[in-house]
């Protein structure tokens, strides 16, 4: 975050003064509210990624990362818990279908969706149709692995 302050000079004998104190982000805009908190766990050779908040534009490069990190160790599984996620939209949808795409055959992914905040987002644009979507997190990681993954048309 950047802070800066506007002085307004009126003549050399008056001080300047303080007029405004601006605070900006990456390319002047405000920067993003905290609001996602990301928690990951292991079990056996399953990760879970844990989501408490809104998973927005904002928070989507947050998740993103976190996801890129986990998928590079190629865990059997991961879990995506948004059980805790207050808000989905299309931001994360989009994250959700690129971890689909780099989990591949190598990685089985389930998502836990356990509120209408994140099933319905899920339901309107027909991923519960292509991912693997449970209620809760110990269904996600006590179900069978299946066969080969479900892909996305481009």
């Amino acid at each position: 975050m950047k802070l800066s302050a506007l002085t307004i000079r009126r003549g050399s004998d008056i001080p300047p003064e303080p007029a405004v104190l601006l605070m900006s982000g990456a390319h002047g805009t405000p920067p993003p509210p905290s609001g996602l908190k990301l928690t990951e766990e292991l079990v056996s050779r399953t990760a879970i990624l844990a989501l408490d908040g809104e998973f927005d534009l904002y928070t989507a490069p947050e998740v993103e990362r976190a996801v890129d990190v986990i998928l590079r160790r190629v865990p059997r599984r991961l879990v995506v818990d948004l059980s805790r996620v207050s808000f989905l939209n299309s931001a994360g949808l989009e994250v959700l279908v690129a971890c689909h795409r780099r989990a591949g055959s190598r990685t089985d992914l389930r998502i836990v969706a356990a509120t209408r905040s994140t099933w319905r987002p899920l339901q309107i644009v027909r991923l519960h149709e292509t991912l693997i979507i449970h209620t809760s997190r110990a269904a996600a990681v006590a179900a069978p692995v299946l066969g080969p993954p479900r892909t996305l048309s481009p």
